[in-house]
């Protein structure tokens, strides 16, 4: 980073000092582009004109984010053009002369600089954070935090994004976050997600993107912006490799392994990679409910004691084959599979006025077996010399889950002598998910540092899910028609974009505008005699999607920016099914075939000062909110108030207000530190049961990363976090404050080929939840505990040719439609 800084800094002595030349008698334009391999641009190269005769210096410039770069009142002569950028060997033009009229000059493409610079040393020597014009960027590798850890705790410590104990993930206080996995959705639900990010090493990761308002390029899910995981890729021709091994221990037991191999040729790329992971988790839930009522306050004083167990299994393979130097194709296949056993104790007294009568005791044993298979088909192709490109992709993707449980229940008197009621049930929930999807991307460049994008997309999706119970009735099982159901849901989206950029001195300006048509059909039948037949569904809606950005650079020092994106969030599939059934006696869960999609409209002004200090002011506006309703229900057959229904529901409203700053910045030579706060301010509006519900808090979060070079293969770190109390996006829970402080060490060994991590997570237990939600009579308190503190020990060692060139990253066509899946759990 210095380097670079020092390179720019030499950039504008130059620009400063050639300023003063003579004007010319004929003047004219040099321009043209620095580009890398795979024909990727060279943001802020340095790029100079040179006299041909004595090669002397002329002028100096800095291309911008395209690459490009243009010499303005350049006379007439023969002159040569070198470009050069850090860890990049600097290149020359061939000779070219000016005459009457402008100059295109044609790409100069650079190569890693393998013998000066080395490819460790360079992933080294990256900041944990940079800001770029669209996105800010955390270099993982660059943090001893993620030691020994998986790629979600990674997540939790990149700025501006929080995870909670489910793995479910907000950026700047907003959830509905779109993931990808290489510019490519992984065609997983939420859970499912949040299980393969845990299963991953940190060390597969090398960056981290966070797109708060993404351009029309890409689908317009994720009601709070993208968030993009690029593995790790190599740089030249040869085999490289590299092994992780990582254990922890807390409560409960967890390991995991990897391995990732790369072998590249002047035409062809292999590549492919194999993650395993066991995980145990030991979750406590207490929840603590009164119900006021006719009779006083009517006690649910409930507990729940989960120890979950998982395997996971993880393989991905590909090739590229370049047919010539313009045109590539690729094909990949990434398959993963999860056993997962949750046995789960729970106990619930239940009485008035505070004394307890009788005794809910339950016993379930859960079993998840759960595959997913995901395939691509890739083309790319150069045009022509301007640099007009188009990307095909074609995808295929299945998930198929089977998850079985046997549950018992038993209610004593408070003595836990005489039995009052008994129920066993068990059931089998097969279900699977096809997702079949094709797009089409074309890019052009135009005049005076303009591009224009173009893009379609369609995808096909069914959702096939059936769920049978059993009840033991005097010995025998029998089929119970209470709770057993099959739904069936088909959807289709049509989209289209086109996606707008242009440079215009110290302007850069992006617009966009995507349309997507969507058709669904949602079929339910049940053997329930109230629900009797079958249940369809079927709507159709269309929409637009604008998109802008602006970014102005003011001088070396400050950059600012203002974006603008409406987004859509649209139901998953599961919560779509009408069925209800029971959790237990006094708990339901129940789908919503009404639900609507929700929409937010997103502003954002950023401020960037010396790559050292950035700042952002966010504001958004959603309405037809999705949420997860904690509502009171009344049983329609014995006209029981007792029972409490989770439910998704539209939710009228709610605005969101965030600041955001980050801070990283090096103190001295052996102390660097990275900083990010975040002040949010969240206001709802919602009706539950009947009754009209506004809340507002104001909720501050901060992290701070003190990072230590103890010697020259020695570091440490520091980590501190603290989120105050707030309201969650899902049953509107009153949340107390929660903090946590890890330490980690880090030793390089095998000359810099290995290294070992150790890693300790919250030290002082502080890492719990707690908090509370009141409505139409009904109070409920909770505390959830979960193995935070952890020590974590992992090892990596690197082999092979540390620059073999990178596997083609590029996005296929599996998008948001992939986050909505949400059978299986975690």
């Amino acid at each position: 980073m210095k380097a670079s800084i020092k390179a720019f800094m030499m950039t504008i002595g130059v620009i400063s000092a050639t300023l003063g030349s003579q004007a010319q008698s004929t003047p004219q334009k040099v321009s043209g582009q620095v580009t890398q391999a795979e024909n990727k641009p060279v943001e802020f190269a340095t790029v100079t004109i040179l006299k041909a005769t004595d090669s002397s210096l002329v002028k100096g410039a800095v291309a911008d984010i395209s690459g490009k770069y243009e010499f303005e009142s350049v006379k007439q002569g023969k002159y040569i053009i070198a470009a050069t950028f850090v860890g990049m060997n600097r290149v020359y033009s061939n000779s070219f002369e000016v005459k009457n009229a402008p100059v295109v000059m044609p790409s100069i493409t650079l190569t890693a600089n393998t013998k000066s610079l080395k490819a460790v040393d360079v992933t080294a020597r990256r900041p944990f954070i940079e800001q770029k014009v669209d996105k800010l960027v955390v270099n993982v590798e660059s943090s001893i935090a993620t030691s020994g850890g998986t790629a979600l705790e990674a997540l939790e410590k990149s700025p501006n994004l929080t995870v909670d104990k489910d793995g479910n993930i907000s950026m700047k206080g907003k959830s509905g976050v779109l993931i990808l996995i290489d510019g490519k959705q992984t065609s997983m639900s939420s859970a499912d997600i949040a299980e393969l990010l845990r299963s991953m090493p940190a060390t597969n990761l090398d960056q981290i993107e966070l797109m708060s308002n993404p351009s029309s390029k890409y689908d317009a899910a994720g009601n709070a912006g993208i968030i993009n995981l690029k593995l790790k890729k190599n740089t030249n021709f040869g085999t490289n490799g590299n092994v992780t091994l990582g254990v922890a221990q807390g409560v409960r037991p967890r390991y995991n392994a990897g391995l990732n191999l790369n072998h590249r040729s002047e035409k062809l790329n292999l590549f492919g990679s194999y993650n395993y992971g066991h995980r145990e988790q030991q979750s406590d839930l207490y929840i603590y409910r009164t119900i006021k009522d006719n009779k006083g306050t009517q006690i649910f004083d409930q507990t729940g004691f989960m120890h979950q167990r998982s395997d996971y299994h993880g393989a991905k393979v590909g090739a590229d084959y370049s047919i010539n130097k313009k045109n590539t194709i690729g094909v990949m296949v990434d398959l993963s599979m999860r056993d997962a056993e949750r046995p789960n104790i729970g106990k619930t007294k239940i009485g008035y006025q505070g004394l307890v009568d009788s005794i809910l005791n339950t016993n379930a044993g859960n079993v998840d077996k759960w595959k997913r298979g995901a395939y691509n088909i890739n083309y790319r192709g150069i045009l022509d010399s301007t640099g007009k490109e188009l990307n095909i992709d074609l995808d295929y993707a299945k998930n198929t889950d089977r998850q079985n449980s046997y549950i018992t229940a038993l209610t004593t008197d408070a003595a836990g002598q005489k039995v009052f009621n008994s129920d066993t049930s068990r059931n089998w929930q097969p279900s699977s998910i096809t997702i079949k999807t094709g797009k089409i991307d074309y890019s052009q460049p135009l005049k005076n540092q303009g591009k224009l994008e173009l893009g379609a997309k369609v995808s096909f999706v069914t959702s096939d899910n059936d769920a049978r119970f059993d009840s033991l009735r005097y010995a025998t099982w029998q089929p119970d028609t209470m709770r057993s159901n099959h739904f069936i849901y088909k959807e289709n989206v049509n989209a289209a974009y086109v996606n707008f950029n242009k440079q215009i001195k110290a302007f850069q300006i992006q617009l966009g505008l995507r349309a997507e048509q969507t058709n669904i059909s949602g079929e339910s039948s049940s053997m329930k005699k109230s629900q009797e037949g079958v249940v369809k569904n079927d709507t159709s809606y269309f929409n637009l999607f604008p998109s802008a950005a602006i970014s102005y650079k003011a001088d070396k020092n400050n950059t600012f920016g203002v974006t603008y994106s409406r987004r859509i969030q649209r139901p998953s599939y599961e919560d779509l099914n009408p069925f209800e059934f029971y959790l237990d006696r006094y708990t339901m869960v129940a789908g919503n075939p009404y639900l609507r999609p929700q929409y937010s409209n997103n502003f954002e002004v950023s401020h960037t000062f010396k790559q050292w200090l950035i700042t952002s002011v966010g504001y958004s506006h959603t309405k037809d909110n999705l949420m997860r309703i904690l509502e009171a229900e009344k049983d329609p057959a014995t006209g029981d108030t007792t029972i409490v229904r989770y439910k998704y529901m539209n939710v009228a409203k709610s605005d969101k207000l965030n600041l955001n700053v980050s801070m990283p910045f090096t103190i001295t030579k052996w102390w660097s530190s990275f900083t990010t706060m975040s002040l949010n301010y969240n206001a709802v509006q919602a009706n539950v049961n009947d009754n009209k519900v506004k809340l507002d808090a104001t909720t501050y979060f901060g992290r701070t990363q003190q990072t230590f070079t103890i010697s020259k293969n020695t570091t440490a770190e520091v980590v501190f976090m603290y989120i105050s109390p707030q309201i969650t996006d899902n049953e509107l829970f009153h949340m107390r404050s929660m903090m946590t402080l890890d330490l980690g060490l880090q030793q390089k060994i095998m000359n810099g080929k290995g290294t070992l991590k150790l890693n300790v997570t919250d030290i002082f237990k502080t890492m719990y939840a707690r908090g509370e939600f009141e409505n139409a009579g009904m109070n409920t308190n909770l505390r959830s505990y979960w193995d935070a503190q952890q020590a974590r020990l992992s090892f990596t060692y690197r082999f092979g040719n540390s620059n073999v060139k990178a596997a083609r990253n590029r996005q296929t066509g599996l998008t948001d439609e992939q986050d909505r899946v949400k059978n299986g759990g975690n």
